[in-house]
């Protein structure tokens, strides 16, 4: 049996730059971006537990707040074939642009990617808050 240990090793850090790069698109607020690095199929599941397709999240998730700060630890991948699990913390750290204060959520993030016309797209979100505030 071949060892594929290379291969998982080279998609795991493909993975984890395409989260950074979402990371980065949010806190600049380039939905274009955004599009090309999650699935058409997304399900995201916000703290509050609201949960947004594709289309909505692009209509209301995002849409309503500047991201201030999004910093990712201890992130785990496990690869399995064209589908890939990702854990981890985050921190995220957001301003409504309602005027109605700032958002701090500490959590635990589960996401799913997978493979889509040749590039690894988030599929899903799962965000478990930790500590979370309104100021």
């Amino acid at each position: 049996m071949p060892n594929t240990e290379p291969h998982f090793s080279q998609v795991e850090a493909e993975i984890l730059e395409r989260e950074q790069q979402r990371c980065d698109a949010m806190k600049r607020g380039d939905f274009d971006r955004l599009k090309e690095l999650l699935h058409p199929d997304l399900t995201h599941v916000h703290a509050k537990g609201q949960v947004d397709s594709y289309e909505s999240y692009f209509r209301s998730g995002g849409t309503h707040v500047d991201y201030q700060q999004i910093d990712r630890s201890d992130l785990r991948v496990q690869v399995l074939g064209d589908t890939a699990v990702m854990t981890g913390r985050q921190l995220l750290v957001a301003v409504r642009k309602d005027g109605s204060g700032t958002v701090r959520i500490d959590s635990q993030v589960l996401q799913v990617w997978t493979e889509h016309e040749g590039q690894w797209r988030q599929i899903a979100f799962q965000t478990t808050p930790t500590e979370m505030s309104i100021s």
